[in-house]
């Protein structure tokens, strides 16, 4: 068995948004000698099957995303832009990331990291949003579910990915957990929004204002998402892996250090408790902080460790607003 195998692969570099668009080649090329990346045995890269993304995309938005893209390209929607070879590319990430759960479910390795482009967690069933055209996690996620195991996917990107939240919002066996900047796009991820039925309770945001910090991310997952974690006993553990609440981002307002994501990564991985972590590149549009963070990500999955404490207390704005948003959930009742 690996330890870590990775997805990466020229096809993604295919995709090519209108020029001057932030989801752009380069946030993979600058990645592309890192020497830790080089180490790591990679899989073979193939295109995703119409039936794979049928089960989480309609068939008519599949065609339109293909039609488009045969025509010579064009807007699937005001900030979703595409080229000829970004169908190819999106089938791809599509395809990677289906692989890499198939690859840790059989035990072939105990981490996956898909390098992938264009991003997917905005994509809802039958509309691209906010760069995504596909969405890479929940198809891998869906793929998991339909098997029997028991899924947890964290999205730490600083956007609410509603796309995945709305694929499994009536569903138990997927438990999603969100951090994200509020208010910011897609304008959605409340303190309220649990899922219904049988997903009630199963749904979780974490929405924060601008300027929150390490310590302040780290408050997030000690008191709510490890507990959580550890509290559902995941199979797998995805991780919608956006570096774009990094303090230097351009589209956004957090300030994170690229210690933060080594350490929310040893944090899931702790309250996984030995589950394989798939780890699905999203957001992140500072070249230098996209390719630190990337590294600090995977040195964290080559050398689990116990995590380290917060070298200064939360804020008390989200101290505050933790114990909020606890009480919330405890006043709806959730399991």
């Amino acid at each position: 068995m690996s330890d870590i195998l990775l997805a990466s692969d020229p096809v993604f570099l295919e995709h090519r948004p209108h020029v001057g668009h932030p989801e752009r080649e380069s946030r993979l090329e600058v990645l592309a000698d890192l020497p830790r990346l080089a180490a790591l045995p990679r899989i073979p890269v193939r295109f995703a099957e119409i039936d794979e993304l049928s089960r989480i995309h309609r068939l008519d938005y599949i065609d339109r995303v293909r039609l488009v893209a045969e025509s010579g390209g064009g807007y699937l929607c005001p900030e979703t832009s595409i080229s000829p070879g970004s169908w190819s590319a999106a089938l791809a990430a599509a395809g990677a990331s289906i692989d890499l759960c198939h690859a840790l479910l059989d035990g072939r390795a105990r981490a996956g990291v898909a390098l992938v482009r264009p991003p997917g967690h905005h994509a809802t069933v039958d509309h691209a949003m906010g760069f995504c055209v596909f969405n890479n996690i929940a198809l891998a996620a869906d793929l998991a579910a339909r098997q029997g195991r028991k899924v947890a996917v964290l999205d730490w990107d600083v956007h609410h990915g509603n796309g995945t939240q709305a694929a499994f919002w009536d569903r138990d066996d997927v438990l999603f957990l969100s951090v994200h900047q509020a208010p910011l796009y897609p304008w959605s991820g409340a303190v309220g929004d649990v899922g219904v039925r049988r997903g009630f309770g199963y749904t979780r945001n974490v929405p924060l204002g601008p300027g929150c910090r390490d310590e302040d991310y780290l408050h997030v997952m000690d008191r709510i998402f490890a507990p959580r974690l550890a509290e559902f006993g995941p199979d797998i553990v995805m991780v919608s892996a956006g570096y774009d609440a990094h303090k230097e981002d351009p589209l956004a307002g957090m300030a994170l250090d690229s210690e933060a994501y080594r350490q929310m990564t040893l944090r899931l991985m702790a309250a996984a408790a030995g589950a394989p972590v798939l780890v699905v590149l999203e957001g992140g549009y500072d070249l230098a902080a996209l390719r630190e963070c990337v590294d600090l990500t995977v040195a964290a999955l080559e050398k689990p460790e116990p995590p380290a404490a917060p070298a200064a207390e939360a804020s008390s704005r989200v101290r505050q607003q933790v114990d909020r948003i606890l009480e919330t959930w405890r006043e709806l009742g959730c399991p």
